[in-house]
């Protein structure tokens, strides 16, 4: 039950995360240190969502498309 709540609230970061970077990728440009800051924050939510979902699981990217 655990692993489903920590899976839960990664995912709910993750997908904060990704709309925070879209924002200031818009407004300051793909290059801008913020966004490059942003976008490593992101990597590593996922780094960690990957390695609590079992290998045999659909893929990341179908998870967050649902969530």
């Amino acid at each position: 039950m655990e692993t489903i709540f920590r899976k839960w609230v990664l995912l709910s970061k993750i997908t904060w995360k990704r709309k925070e970077m879209h924002r200031k990728a818009n407004h300051f440009g793909l290059t801008d240190q913020r966004t490059v800051t942003c976008s490593q924050e992101l990597d590593s939510l996922l780094n960690v969502y990957q390695g609590i979902q079992p290998k045999s699981r659909r893929s990341l990217l179908s998870v967050i498309r649902e969530f």
